[in-house]
């Protein structure tokens, strides 16, 4: 899903005013384009090399808009026999502007609903997205799979630093494309993390700007991989 056109961003982006930052259904692209992209990804070939390398898991991560998660769902359930085949589980990630809703806009439930009833997706969650966000959707996360009776699919987590990303050519006085907030300067990875798996997050990681430091540390704290 990041490889798309005007898609791959996380949710906390900031762009000039002038910019298209176009937020709505789809990103703007017809059902039918966002079809052909994923079916091109998950065609015979490509799956059966990924079994032949011992893939176990396909990740479709960042993804802001509950049309773009229905069309998810309607290739890998086009694809159910193969990827029962080759053995491939999924899962699917959700980029978030507010602990309720997805970067489009859409509600994060809506989206749950819709994973929670596709055989073929084995995790859920949230990935590039604010920290401070993740707990609480954790919550909305395990609310909603309970309410389809789908408690059995994984929850995964993989935030970004909560930076904002200037999606946008720097300014006077700026160094980097990622701007740092004042809420965020005594924050530490490694106990957010803690505090995610203790929520009822099963798999934990780090999306942009994690670096293999935090991993390593929360890893040292849990005194397990």
């Amino acid at each position: 899903a990041t490889t798309i056109p005007r898609r791959a961003e996380t949710a906390n982006r900031e762009h000039n005013d002038k910019d298209d930052c176009f937020r709505g259904e789809g990103y703007g692209f017809k059902a039918s384009d966002i079809r052909l992209y994923f079916n091109a990804r998950l065609e015979e070939d490509i799956l059966h090399h990924a079994s032949k390398c011992d893939v176990a898991v396909i990740a479709f991560e960042t993804v802001g808009d509950l049309l773009e998660v229905k069309i998810i769902c309607e290739v890998l359930n086009s694809k159910s026999d193969l990827l029962n085949e080759k053995a491939l589980s999924t899962w699917v990630t959700l980029t978030c502007g507010t602990e309720d809703t997805v970067d489009t806009g859409g509600s994060v439930t809506s989206c749950i609903e819709v994973l929670a009833a596709c055989p073929q997706v084995t995790g859920v969650g949230v990935n590039c997205t604010e920290p401070h966000l993740v707990t609480p959707i954790i919550g909305v996360i395990k609310q909603a799979l309970r309410d389809c009776d789908a408690e059995e699919k994984l929850i995964v987590v993989y935030p970004n630093s909560g930076e904002t990303y200037l999606c946008r050519g720097l300014q006077d006085g700026e160094t980097d494309h990622w701007k740092k907030h004042s809420m965020y300067e005594d924050w530490k990875y490694a106990d957010a993390a803690k505090e995610w798996i203790e929520s009822g997050a099963n798999i934990v990681g780090g999306c942009c700007r994690i670096t293999a430091d935090d991993i390593a540390e929360l890893v040292e704290n849990l005194g397990r991989v």
